[in-house]
């Protein structure tokens, strides 16, 4: 019933939808005249030409034979690049969260969320791994091809401890273990699920399997958005981290955290989690564990540039701010997997921002390793939801045969100057996602 209450909004904007972007599909195209980037190495291979099948790269080659029938666009000498991801955004999020609960009905805030997720496409984001919200129905009409947007791996509902980061409640709800009451607007949507204890997270992490995560997050510590768990508190125990972790690993499938500090994060390593989502905060110790690990790191270096007035809570902000730079610097020293992750998430029309983290990423990387994090590397963090792949029948991230047709065509080489990427309304001239043009300037 959740599912349809989300999907029939979703089917709605199809009789009202004025996009521009409605996608064309032909059997078989070949885009002629670029310069291709793969993914993975770290140069362009010049005047390339790239058959499309279907919804996958078939040929990759200086000359590849052309088919009867096949459409042919020329790339006019440009860069094409696979389609970037983004490991770190809420799609559902798209205003202040006491909004939505109090005065935004479930069908209005599915309905601006086809937009935002129409956003993120159209600056080249042809997949994104979304970490909490009840996304599942827009990412089943995205699939189906009823409206545009990027792929999506959803986490479903955020787990937070009573009083944690994901406990969304108003001052006067009370918990309802207490007064047996019904669960409040966030737990009955599918928002986030409040649990204590061994037992109330394995239910939550299996209800969000039941309603289609390919991975789940848990909070593991203080957040800023949230008013009644202060920066510094760790949550959940190394128990309920570990019931988390074991849960999402008989699905075969991992766990993701929210969380800042060293003692936060060293806790959630050794509990198995495989994401470390933020970490601003984190020290020597803790930077080493995740590189001992082999876990993901997925940080907002644009913090360091943002202004905190732009922050539901400046003070929280500020606090968490202070370490953004030497947790880059420590990610750097130790060459931990950091994955490419923005977290941006607000009202309509806040996607743009998302670019900021290209900007400030070159401050540590090359634009081809910041290239990487935002394609194949990303594709690795995502394939660790293992058989709960949505999208098992080719790779992501990448340019080479068998791999999903999800391809940008830039004015420009980005390789060497990134803001070739952040301006995308300028210099993104080509779209295709999953075979299909949902842009074409060339």
């Amino acid at each position: 019933m959740k599912i349809f209450r989300l999907i029939l909004p979703l089917m709605i904007t199809l009789w009202y939808s004025t996009s521009k972007a409605e996608p064309t599909q032909d059997q078989i195209i070949i885009i002629t005249n670029v310069n291709v980037w793969d993914g993975i190495g770290n140069s362009l291979k010049n005047n390339y030409q790239v058959l499309i099948v279907g919804n996958h790269i078939k040929q990759v080659a200086p000359r590849v034979t052309i088919p009867a029938g096949a459409k042919i666009i020329d790339g006019k000498g440009n860069t094409l690049i696979p389609g970037l991801s983004d490991a770190h955004l809420h799609l559902m999020f798209t205003m202040p969260m006491d909004k939505a609960y109090n005065n935004a009905n479930w069908a209005y805030l599915a309905i601006r969320a086809t937009k935002m997720a129409e956003q993120f496409l159209m600056q080249g984001f042809t997949t994104i791994r979304d970490m909490g919200g009840p996304v599942q129905g827009l990412k089943q009409a995205i699939d189906e091809g009823l409206i545009p947007g990027p792929r999506i791996y959803p986490s479903g509902a955020i787990i937070s401890q009573t009083a944690g980061h994901g406990d969304m409640r108003n001052p006067n709800d009370m918990n309802p273990h207490w007064t047996g009451n019904n669960a409040n607007f966030f737990q009955l949507q599918g928002w986030s699920y409040i649990v204590d204890g061994r037992s109330e997270i394995l239910n939550a992490v299996r209800e969000n399997f039941r309603h289609g995560a390919t991975q789940v997050k848990m909070m593991a510590g203080g957040g800023i958005t949230s008013k009644s768990d202060p920066i510094h508190t760790i949550q959940f125990t190394q128990e309920e981290l570990e019931a988390g972790v074991q849960a999402a690993s008989d699905w075969g499938t991992y766990v993701g955290v929210h969380v800042y500090t060293p003692a936060a994060i060293i806790r959630a390593l050794n509990a198995g989690v495989k994401s470390i989502e933020h970490g601003q905060l984190i020290n020597e110790e803790a930077m080493k564990m995740i590189k001992e690990k082999d876990a993901f790191l997925v940080p907002q270096s644009y913090w360091t540039m943002r202004d905190p007035a732009t922050s539901s809570n400046p003070q929280k902000f500020l606090e968490v701010r202070k370490g953004a730079e030497n947790e880059m610097n420590l990610a750097k020293k130790y060459g931990v997997k950091v994955a490419f992750g923005s977290d941006v998430f607000g009202n309509l029309g806040i996607a743009p921002q998302s670019m900021a983290e290209f900007t400030s990423r070159v401050r540590w990387y090359t634009p081809v390793e910041v290239l990487k994090q935002a394609t194949s590397l990303n594709a690795e963090l995502f394939a660790l939801s293992g058989k709960l792949n949505p999208y098992p029948d080719g790779e992501l991230g990448v340019i080479k045969e068998g791999a999903y047709a999800d391809l940008l065509i830039y004015e420009g080489n980005p390789l060497q100057d990134i803001q070739v990427v952040v301006d995308f309304q300028k210099n993104l001239k080509f779209i295709m996602k999953d075979g299909k043009i949902y842009k074409n300037e060339l």
